[in-house]
């Protein structure tokens, strides 16, 4: 067999207009079902009771207490408006894909006020704005237990003439009795003096909320956290740094012990951790937990430990696990008597419960029966020692009473 006969003889070419056609098809295609999946995307939209909910909060209390931008925004307006396109800037509205006309067919039925030309919204009556706060610092998992070992606070505005005497003496005087007041700083050129005390019940609270009058001046601490920290700690004497070092570890351990939440036990808050991941994971989006099952009443019970889980659980009668109004992730919404969901953060409520754990009573109450035994064990051969003490005299009397009898006998005789 020749060259020629092995080669396979070309298969003859389709007319260019047919080819032309079948591109053109899959072209058309292609296009239909990309037009589709965008239109997918974009028919996605929140509930229009989600919408609402999130413009009710940038305008309530709340929000424009510590938010600075809305809060000049209306100021500035003088009649208490808020554009529509600066709310929709907001990364929440951004996530959401609305338009305008979205968030206006939303707000039907609410109190918030909408604008004639449909471009802005205003609080209910015009209502005044309140006093504008800096925004609290919520810990990081990374700073939850960074003064386990004691307090690194900085005192700040302290009047020129003032030094670390005068600090360390109104500090001493306003803290708890019996308290360690480890290290003051000298005064820097900030007129901020740094100190760290040994751990006590309640010091965190106690440094957030402490004002002390320093030369006439009313000086608030600021705990320590982040450059802060590593600012204070390295101004702290080796002697300072391991004696809070070794609390640290004393307290780490002492935590390290059995909690009970929803009358379930856990070796520890990671544990809990762990198995409150494992139920969102476990439900589809949309499934509500069963009301007598395990893992409703440990969702409930986490939910005791919310900032706001007593406002929040008025009404609730059931709990389902759903996609997050604010994004991709998913959480656990409460449904309300009426039908909604309102959704809470299972973060927040664990770490409220880590920074006062709900440790196990039992382990204390079953020491009990084991001391009784123990002191009881302890007691009876005192009791028995006593006893047969108390009875040896008596008896001793006893046996001698009847030989004195017999030894008078003969003398009565005798008689």
């Amino acid at each position: 067999m020749n060259d020629s006969a092995k080669r396979k003889e070309p298969e003859p070419e389709e007319p260019k207009a047919a080819a032309e056609a079948k591109k053109e098809d899959a072209a058309v295609t292609d296009a239909a079902t990309s037009s589709d999946a965008k239109r997918q995307k974009t028919e996605t939209k929140a509930d229009a009771a989600v919408i609402k909910k999130q413009v009710e909060y940038y305008l309530s209390d709340e929000n424009l207490r510590y938010d600075k931008f809305f809060h000049d925004k209306i100021s500035e307006s003088g009649e208490g408006w808020l554009e529509l396109s600066l709310v929709m800037s907001c990364n929440k509205m951004k996530a959401l894909k609305l338009s305008i006309e979205d968030v206006v067919a939303s707000l039907d039925g609410s109190k918030i006020e909408i604008s004639a030309d449909k471009k802005s919204v205003r609080r209910p009556g015009k209502a005044s704005l309140p006093k504008l706060e800096a925004r609290p610092q919520h810990q990081k998992k990374s700073s939850l237990h960074a003064h386990d070992g004691g307090v690194m606070a900085v005192l700040k505005g302290i009047p020129e003439e003032q030094s670390w005497v005068q600090v360390k003496e109104k500090l001493k005087a306003a803290m708890p009795e019996k308290t360690g007041l480890w290290f003051v700083s000298e005064v820097n050129d900030k007129n901020q003096c740094f100190v760290c005390t040994a751990p006590f019940e309640g010091d965190i609270v106690f440094f957030e909320e402490v004002k002390l009058d320093v030369g006439g001046a009313t000086v608030r601490a600021e705990i320590c956290l982040g450059e802060l920290l590593q600012v204070g700690l390295k101004l702290l004497p080796r002697h300072i740094r391991e004696k809070r070092e070794k609390e640290s570890r004393k307290r780490q351990k002492d935590r390290n012990r059995p909690i009970v939440v929803g009358s379930q036990k856990f070796i520890n808050v990671g544990a809990l951790r762990g198995r409150i991941k494992e139920i969102l994971n476990s439900r589809s989006d949309g499934e509500n937990l069963k009301p007598d099952g395990s893992d409703f009443k440990l969702v409930k019970g986490l939910l005791e430990h919310h900032p706001k889980g007593e406002a929040k659980r008025n009404g609730m009668v059931g709990i389902k696990v759903d996609k997050s109004t604010q994004g991709e992730n998913r959480c656990f919404f409460m449904v309300k008597e009426d039908g909604t969901a309102e959704d809470f953060s299972a973060k927040k409520c664990l770490d409220v419960l880590e920074l006062n754990p709900p440790y196990e009573k039992k382990a204390e109450k079953a020491e009990a029966p084991a001391e009784k035994k123990e002191a009881e064990k302890a007691g009876a051969p005192a009791e028995k020692k006593e006893t047969e003490k108390a009875e040896a005299p008596a008896e001793k009397k006893e046996t001698e009473q009847p030989a004195k009898t017999e030894a008078e006998k003969p003398a009565e005789k005798a008689a």
